[in-house]
């Protein structure tokens, strides 16, 4: 019984830190969006031509499309699809003080300003 207890509330803290990590979605054609992260967000731009500027602390920002130009604080993690797309960030939060990242494509940059 002890055993079950244990596992039970292993796997409802483990829903729990899942849950509070949220997902935000930018995407269309041309967007300009401001967005203010508070650590726990993964940002997904999605699209062309969007300028998108996060303040504060993110955990992922994941970027798919063609010509899309992001800056960001803070950033754990960046991954990039597509063409000439751009992501600007100013410092990481991670341990080792390395952002994780992934570039597919064609012309995208990943840059720390």
């Amino acid at each position: 019984m002890k055993k079950q207890l244990a596992i039970m509330i292993l796997c409802l803290g483990s829903l729990t830190a899942f849950a509070q990590q949220k997902e935000i979605v930018v995407e269309g054609v041309g967007v300009t969006k401001k967005i203010e992260a508070t650590g726990d967000e993964t940002i997904k731009i999605e699209g062309t031509n969007n300028k998108v500027t996060i303040i504060g602390t993110c955990n992922a920002i994941k970027v798919e499309g063609v010509d899309n130009v992001v800056t960001v604080d803070d950033v754990k993690s960046i991954s990039i699809e597509g063409t000439g797309n751009k992501v600007n960030y100013k410092k990481t939060s991670t341990a080792d003080g390395k952002v994780t990242t992934a570039v597919a494509g064609v012309n995208n940059k990943i840059t720390k300003i």
